[in-house]
């Protein structure tokens, strides 16, 4: 008695990939969940563990230079943002006209990452 090979259908493989690539999508989306969970919870901590310590770190460079373009592109506007609520206000201004906070210097240096 021989057995027989079905060969599948263009249609029946496309539904497959479909079903894999959701699959993959939805463990990378819990991937991303989970690094973010991780990054909230660490980011603040005096001791991180060494094979995340570089990571870590770039990521805090990262949001830094995001703050820094922000504040670029807002200074081209004649704007910048409270660091304490985020109220955006006139350049000039030395408080906040939301929270009271006395405002900074506005940082313009990239860090090199």
């Amino acid at each position: 008695m021989g057995w027989s090979k079905k060969e599948p259908s263009s249609a029946e493989i496309k539904s497959i990939e479909a079903s894999l690539k959701q699959v993959e999508d939805q463990k990378r989306e819990m991937i991303y969940q989970l690094g973010e969970v991780f990054y909230d919870s660490n980011r603040d901590a005096e001791v991180v563990d060494e094979l995340y310590k570089d990571k870590v770190d770039t990521i805090k460079k990262l949001e830094y230079n995001c703050k820094v373009w922000n504040n670029r592109k807002l200074k081209t506007q004649g704007m910048r943002q409270c660091e304490n609520c985020g109220n955006i206000l006139p350049y000039e201004s030395s408080f906040c006209n939301k929270c009271g906070y006395k405002l900074k210097a506005v940082s313009e240096e990239l860090v090199i990452i």
